[in-house]
């Protein structure tokens, strides 16, 4: 048997020509092609050429053509067009309708989706599922990047299911040929005789083949994966392969809301994914459509994250934070901004995006949009820009009486404008210990106009401006240019466990530094995204903890 490799270019089974490579797993590439006879645009699988001598991963080509027929046209399964066995390369292959999206694998990675998308894309799936069972099909391999989002003729999100080349017809399973699956998807019942009869032992009981069940219990994970963002095998908290049979088996069910943030998830959620990885099958939602039918009210009673309150504010109670504290520093010290209902304009008009509502909530923020820009006015910045405008903002306490405020802003540099970069983020965090007055930025260029703007200074301290030695520690002051009254409250600002710290997870940023508040921005974030913005308070947190 041949071992060559398909060329783009090259005519499979003497009818489809291969055009650019889709995707490859580990069994098989997926190619862009086209019939030459028809024109019409396929998605074509064709097995690995390593792999054409395995009778095993060739029988499962074969059945997958064989299941596709069997369970017949879907809205919800990819159809399968044909297939054959090229005569040159000696390897099967399929054609299929050729998508345009992407996999639910690669929209989770860009984090939780929303609830009514989840709603929808889950009864899709019971759908096709439901069609697959009637047929007497089981899927056994369901996870996230078998799952295919495109568009139906309105332009409304559309799943389909991928990948049947594993599945089982329900009269031919055997006890013997249930270890098929991923890991992290896979049920009980596919882990095979060793891990039946240890859960035996202890007095559980394990299915001795798959059914309906399998691909409940993997509908369940990938529910939690769509509402959550998290990725395969986070809910059981594996760090390697050998550790999830022993917690799936062996260790008590995690809640989901100890695996996730709670506020993604709706209420009634945790039973709900309880009886979908009930270790006994026959204990879980008799169906898909089951299971989907008793998640969807959860999902569509709100319409979007729990809680939330309507698009403009959100308002959950801020613990442990006094009058005082929301109000700032006490009298003697820099004035703060005061939070204030700013009058409301076109700055941020669009509804909340469900994971900033969700980060809000873990956060128990207070979210605004537009922002008040005089929250900012009282600081008298040395690096950074001014603040302009405040699309939106979120203030929240963090313990010891710090209030912070982060906020999207659009500064007023104009340099900045005509670049295109004069959107930032910014975190005020206002604290009574807080003292001193100084600033630090990274010498490493945020940009285009951090450069030039750096370049400038370099000029004006020709004119006869200190430049560097401010710390007296050339090894940070390569990384960082430091302004301050005076040395000596330069390094009583930035003391050398915080400057450790700094050079230590190479900050990339600018911290300015005043009685009663410390503002900080990291260069190249600029989006009220919130890994962005969890990333920023991280370091806002960590940098108060060694100031003075």
């Amino acid at each position: 048997m041949s071992t060559a490799a398909p060329e783009r270019g090259y005519v499979v089974g003497a009818r489809y020509r291969l055009e650019s490579v889709l995707g490859e797993g580990g069994m098989a590439v997926v190619w862009r092609a086209v019939h030459t006879e028809t024109d019409r645009k396929v998605a074509l699988k064709l097995v690995r050429p390593e792999l054409v001598r395995s009778e095993v991963i060739r029988e499962m080509f074969v059945r997958e053509a064989r299941v596709a027929a069997r369970i017949g046209k879907s809205d919800h399964i990819v159809d399968v067009l044909d297939a054959g066995v090229d005569d040159t390369l000696k390897a099967p292959f399929i054609a299929m309708e050729l998508l345009e999206g992407e996999s639910v694998e690669a929209r989770i990675r860009k984090g939780p989706l929303p609830w009514p998308l989840v709603a929808d894309l889950l009864e899709q799936l019971a759908d096709g599922l439901g069609q697959a069972h009637a047929a007497g099909v089981f899927h056994r391999d369901l996870k996230p990047q078998n799952l295919f989002l495109t568009q139906d003729r309105k332009g409304a999100p559309l799943l389909k299911v991928l990948d049947f080349g594993i599945a089982k017809l329900s009269e031919s399973v055997q006890s013997s040929a249930t270890q098929v699956g991923t890991p992290a998807y896979s049920a009980p019942e596919q882990l095979g005789e060793s891990w039946r009869n240890l859960a035996k032992g202890r007095g559980k009981t394990i299915a001795p083949t798959v059914s309906a069940g399998t691909d409940v219990w993997a509908l369940g994970l990938i529910a939690f994966e769509m509402l959550t963002g998290k990725e395969p095998g986070a809910y059981w908290g594996a760090t390697t392969l050998a550790e999830l049979p022993v917690k799936i088996v062996l260790e008590p069910l995690p809640p989901s809301h100890t695996r996730a943030d709670p506020a993604l998830l709706p209420r009634g959620f945790d039973p709900w994914v309880a009886r979908c990885l009930e270790i006994d099958a026959s204990a879980r939602w008799p169906t898909p459509r089951d299971a989907v039918n008793a998640l969807t009210p959860m999902l569509r009673r709100m319409g979007s994250i729990p809680d939330a309150a309507p698009p403009q504010h959100v308002r959950p109670s801020i613990p442990h934070a006094s009058p005082r504290a929301m109000t700032g520093p006490p009298p003697g010290t820099a004035p703060p901004g005061q939070w204030q209902a700013a009058p409301m304009h076109a700055a941020f008009t669009g509804p909340i995006d469900p994971r900033v509502s969700a980060w809000v909530a873990r956060w128990r923020a207070e979210l605004r949009t537009p922002g008040d820009p005089r929250t900012f006015a009282p600081w008298p910045v040395m690096f950074l820009p001014r603040v302009e405008q405040v699309p939106r903002d979120a203030r929240l306490a963090l313990p010891g009486g710090v209030i912070v405020t982060v906020a999207d802003v659009i500064t007023s540099d104009a340099l900045r404008k005509a670049m295109g970069e004069e959107r930032m983020i910014y975190a005020l965090a206002q604290t009574p210990r807080l003292a001193y007055r100084a600033a630090l930025r990274s010498k490493r260029s945020g940009g285009l106009v951090d450069g030039m703007a750096r370049g400038l200074k370099a000029l004006e301290s020709l004119g006869g401006l200190p430049q560097g030695g401010v710390l007296g520690d050339p090894a940070f002051e390569q990384h960082y240019e430091v302004w301050a009254p005076s040395p000596h409250e330069a390094r009583a600002a930035f003391p050398v466990p915080l400057r450790q710290l700094l050079i230590s997870i190479g900050f990339h940023g600018s911290v300015e530094r005043f009685p009663g508040a410390m503002m900080v921005a990291m260069f190249g974030a600029t989006r009220f995204d919130p890994p962005e913005l969890d990333r920023l308070l991280d370091i806002t947190q960590r940098l108060l903890a060694l100031a003075p």
